[in-house]
């Protein structure tokens, strides 16, 4: 009974301190502070954490009438912040070189962990490498330096491909008007996949060029002479996103009633979807970002000739200082709490460490079963304590089946299961960290390649009592990287080294022959009449007669020479360890005459010629280019010499 009254006692004294605590709080919310956030382009999922924090009424509690101004085709919102238009935007990475050239920017957060610009084309189309962009029409939007680095780093230059004024209609790429074009992968995809059109992408992180994508922004001026509005501005924005891709299918329907109807329910569906992917909001705060990352790019825009090499990227950084926050929380609340007795404060400190640590734990075991990882907890004896969903999407195994097992008995091959035993041991031994790959078993006995994270869970003893294991499934992801290397190297049509790897192999024989004091010839092989094939019989035609014609070569050729296709009807061949120019020449006509034999094709007979040129290294050259220069003068010369 003497429990039950100290309790309404409390709670009488914890309403009667919020009554007094409350209006000194709101006393500044008195007016609000009209201000207007620029967009980069129309209203679209894109900005649904601006809007969620609107209509939930963030920015209003934090003493802001916020008005979102959208952008037009060519407007930079850069512009219209400098221009006192807005007072915040929305905008690219290349904040950094507007910052650079002595724009006062400041970037405060970032949405995009990974930018969602992409070059795309058509599966119809048959360009689906990289390289087979050279000579081609690319339509890429403003503000695209990322794509720009990204053709640099796969041996394109500027003369390599036509660039052509972004229409931002998708039609002029599936009309063939151009050949790719950049897009937002949360956008244009879903146009293509509502006609049923497959296409390829190719994003810059192919290549580890990782750029931050829409990054909210204002002027120094701003946060030197209003930093109370800017802090209030960034923590309802991070909150409004924060509950924007918690509770996606209300924003869409807000979207679609209140502000554009642009998209279809189903298309801002499909930008919620694929932004998830962008953002990580269950792993990553929206708004995070790493001064290193923001270096990488840096470094991107400088081999782009864009930058400096070393450029202070801090700052053009926001991080807001949560301290000040907090000091001026500590002041209204001892102002409220002054002359209160010693039990009244006492009595809110607990209740609200209570209500706090009820909610981390609820939070936690959210985070625990919702997480995008597969998450298990194991004892010493390697027995499963917990199991969350995502694990048992993975191995197909519900928490009451693996519940009490023996994990490694349970999902390891059996003649993997030492080194596994092994790994976990030392996690246990050691109190470290250990990161692994190895086959595991779903239910019914398919065979999956994870990834693993180990991490030990001490007591307060600070020894290692469980393990949280975090996996996931990389099965589909190694395929996919050994589908990007094979295509980054090898030539899509005829399966031989592309110009890229083939110069490596160049290279590497030129190395080989310095360090073993041998020769190295280079063949330029050029198909005379391989055009009029072409024309007369159309490109499949051209494309099966140049299989053969690789196949040919291929298996004529001992196993340490190699043979790559440079472009169209040219290709290289390498013979190393060769004794002299005449044996290089005998192996030249024998190719020849391989080449002019009939090849057939569809019930027809189809034969070509070849010129060959030939350089051979030391004798001509040491350098890579000069030696294929040569090679190339060489088979002119050839070429010359069968006309006459």
């Amino acid at each position: 009974m003497a429990n039950a009254t100290v309790t309404k006692i409390q709670q009488r004294l914890i309403i009667f301190l919020f009554s007094i605590i409350s209006p000194l709080l709101q006393a500044e919310d008195l007016t609000l502070d009209p201000i207007k956030v620029q967009f980069k382009w129309q209203h679209q999922f894109q900005f649904a954490g601006y809007y969620a924090a609107k209509e939930q009424g963030f920015y209003r509690e934090a003493g802001l009438d916020v008005r979102f101004l959208e952008a037009q085709p060519g407007e930079d919102p850069v512009d219209s912040v400098l221009n006192g238009k807005a007072q915040f935007g929305v905008g690219t990475s290349e904040l950094l070189l507007h910052r650079y050239h002595g724009k006062p920017v400041v970037v405060l957060g970032v949405i995009f962990q990974h930018s969602p610009l992409s070059l795309i084309t058509l599966k119809n189309q048959g360009l689906d490498n990289i390289h087979q962009l050279g000579g081609r029409k690319l339509m890429i939007e403003p503000s695209s330096a990322e794509l720009f680095a990204y053709l640099q780093q796969e041996g394109f230059t500027p003369k390599a491909y036509d660039i052509i004024e972004h229409s931002a209609n998708i039609n002029d790429l599936i009309s063939g008007k151009v050949d790719a074009m950049s897009v937002y992968m949360t956008d244009e995809p879903f146009l293509l996949q509502q006609r049923g059109i497959e296409f390829n992408s190719f994003t810059p992180r192919m290549s580890a060029i990782d750029f931050y994508g829409d990054n909210f922004f204002t002027l120094e001026s701003q946060i030197e002479q209003n930093p109370g509005r800017v802090d209030a501005f960034y923590q309802a924005t991070i909150k409004g996103w924060r509950y924007a891709m918690q509770h996606p299918h209300e924003i869409i329907q807000l979207i679609h009633e209140t502000y554009s109807q642009r998209h279809s329910i189903a298309h801002l569906q499909f930008e919620a979807q694929v932004m998830q992917e962008l953002m990580r909001p269950m792993l990553i705060e929206p708004g995070y970002m790493n001064i290193g990352r923001w270096h990488h790019i840096a470094q991107t825009y400088h081999s782009l000739g864009l930058l400096p090499e070393k450029v202070d990227v801090a700052e053009m950084l926001y991080f807001p200082n949560d301290q000040k926050a907090l000091a001026k929380l500590h002041r209204q609340l001892l102002m409220a709490l002054f002359g209160l007795i010693l039990l009244s404060g006492l009595s809110l400190f607990i209740w609200r460490h209570h209500k706090r640590t009820l909610a981390n734990k609820e939070r936690f075991d959210t985070i625990f079963m919702n997480a995008p990882l597969g998450m298990i907890v194991i004892d010493q004896d390697f027995s499963v304590r917990q199991w969350n969903s995502r694990a048992s999407q993975i191995f197909n195994l519900n928490s009451g089946e693996a519940f009490g097992q023996n994990l490694i008995e349970l999902i390891v091959p059996e003649h993997q299961q030492a080194s596994v035993e092994q790994n976990l041991n030392s996690v246990f031994e050691q109190n470290m960290i250990v990161r692994a790959e190895n086959n595991n078993l779903k239910k019914g006995h398919e065979d999956i390649l994870c990834e693993w994270l180990n991490a030990p869970f001490k007591d307060q003893s600070l020894k290692s009592t469980h393990i949280i294991c975090m996996v996931r499934d990389i099965t589909q992801q190694k395929q996919m990287e050994n589908q990007l290397r094979h295509a980054a190297h090898y030539d899509n049509l005829t399966a031989l080294p592309n110009r890229a790897l083939t110069l490596e192999l160049l290279k590497t024989a030129l190395s080989n022959s310095q360090r073993h004091k041998t020769k190295v010839a280079v063949l330029f092989i050029d198909l005379n009449d391989f055009k009029p094939i072409n024309d007369s019989l159309g490109h499949q035609m051209g494309d099966l007669l140049l299989q053969k014609i690789a196949n040919r070569l291929t298996k004529s050729l001992r196993t340490n020479d190699h043979v790559g296709r440079l472009a169209g009807d040219e290709f290289i061949v390498i013979l190393q360890d060769i004794h002299s120019l005449s044996e290089a020449k005998k192996v030249a006509d024998n190719l020849k005459s391989l080449i002019k034999q009939p090849c057939e094709i569809d019930g027809q007979n189809l034969s070509v010629h070849a010129s060959i040129g030939i350089s051979l290294a030391p004798d001509d050259s040491l350098n890579l280019d000069k030696l294929i220069q040569l090679a190339d003068q060489s088979m002119y010369e050839d070429k010359q010499s069968i006309k006459r």
